[in-house]
């Protein structure tokens, strides 16, 4: 298993530089108040209310993409779901909170990534790499943002 499937294993990561420094991002209102939302592009996610997180450009558009969704759905909140962790497989997936239907399963090797604390706290014998906040995560005043 990769130590951080967020991250290729050589070099240094790159990042989409239009979107860092001065770069205002857009902000909704949701049932569970202001959101940011990530901008057009699949190497940047949102990760939670007031954060983005930058996805190295290394990765190629569909790997992006397909780590983008992993982070949105973890990170972004969907009233109408909830996330089952299996902290014996390590595995999870979103379910839909009426009718417990699998709404998204998550890639087996994204979820130990970033449901790693968690399952550590339950399973702390799988001792899972827990992913640390860094220079790929940007977190933004929301009172300062373009608001929709």
């Amino acid at each position: 298993m990769l130590l951080n499937p967020f991250r290729p294993c050589e070099g240094s990561p790159t990042v989409q530089e239009e979107y860092r420094g001065s770069y205002v991002p857009k902000v909704i209102k949701t049932e569970f108040g202001l959101q940011v939302v990530a901008p057009d592009t699949p190497y940047v996610a949102a990760a939670g209310p007031d954060k983005l997180y930058f996805i190295d450009t290394r990765f190629d558009t569909e790997t992006a993409k397909h780590v983008k969704e992993q982070i949105e759905k973890a990170t972004v909140p969907n009233p109408d779901e909830y996330i089952a962790i299996d902290e014996i497989s390590a595995t999870a997936e979103s379910k839909n909170a009426t009718t417990g239907e699998t709404t998204f399963v998550f890639d087996p090797v994204y979820a130990r990534v970033l449901f790693a604390k968690g399952i550590n706290r339950h399973n702390p014998e799988l001792k899972l790499p827990e992913l640390e906040p860094g220079e790929w995560f940007v977190t933004y005043d929301l009172d300062n943002c373009a608001k929709e």
